[in-house]
């Protein structure tokens, strides 16, 4: 595999879980506090302290959820790459890239052999529910309460990424084709990170793969347009310049 666009894109990741790391650590010298203020029973901090303990405790697990849930996305990512990295030098990958109109980036975008294919991640836990182009999202609670979450259209947007990608490509096709432009068809891939997601597809209308299956689903791709080394260069060239 040859990187030829790797913009970091886990920053604001990072910064999260730090954040929440923090968050933890705050609320947790808060509870103890509240709990010694308590014990010593001097008025009027005992008060104080009999209410800053349910408090403190209540964020402390908070911000613990948050720091699990976002901890567990960069782990996902890493198999990806990971997975992505064992592929020849035959393929090319080029990482967080922003493919204008769109203002957001892709997360991956690998071009070889077999073909084009934009590859989404999604860091969500819970219950993923699919029906065609119908997403879903639930987490079970305590004593079986069910909890909607969000989780938008990861179709819609892998698809939308996908699109900008082939236009972009088109407006490229005389140096990437010459004067013989094929059809060319760009595969919509979307992979969960998260390792506390249960993923319930009925009928995608994109392709879904665990983070270790990515290499393995690109190398056996049969769908679409077999790509040239020379047409596969220039492609990547093209996504190299950006323009």
């Amino acid at each position: 595999m040859r990187v030829i666009k790797a913009k970091s894109g886990s920053v604001y990741v990072w910064n999260y879980i730090a954040l929440n790391k923090s968050r933890m650590m705050l609320f947790l010298t808060l509870f103890f506090l509240a709990t010694m203020l308590f014990v010593l029973g001097i008025r009027p901090y005992a008060s104080v302290g009999l209410v800053m303990i349910p408090l403190s405790y209540v964020l402390g697990v908070y911000a613990y959820m948050n720091y699990l849930t976002w901890s567990s996305g960069p782990r996902g990512e890493r198999r990806v790459l990971e997975d992505l990295m064992r592929l020849s030098d035959d393929y090319f990958l080029a990482r967080n890239v922003v493919i204008a109109p769109s203002r957001g980036d892709i997360d991956y975008i690998v071009i070889g052999p077999t073909g084009v294919f934009v590859v989404e991640t999604k860091n969500v836990g819970g219950v993923v529910s699919c029906d065609g182009d119908t997403w879903s999202r639930h987490k079970v609670g305590r004593g079986g309460r069910i909890y909607r979450l969000g989780v938008g259209n990861p179709s819609r947007q892998v698809n939308r990424s996908a699109k900008n990608l082939k236009d972009f490509l088109l407006k490229h096709k005389a140096d990437i084709f010459g004067s013989n432009v094929p059809h060319l068809w760009v595969n919509s891939v979307l992979v969960f990170t998260n390792e506390n997601a249960s993923l319930n597809l009925r009928n995608p209308t994109i392709d879904v793969v665990s983070p270790a299956q990515v290499g393995d689903f690109i190398i056996k791709q049969k769908k679409g347009l077999r790509l040239s080394k020379a047409v596969v260069g220039r492609m990547a060239d093209a996504i190299a310049r950006g323009r």
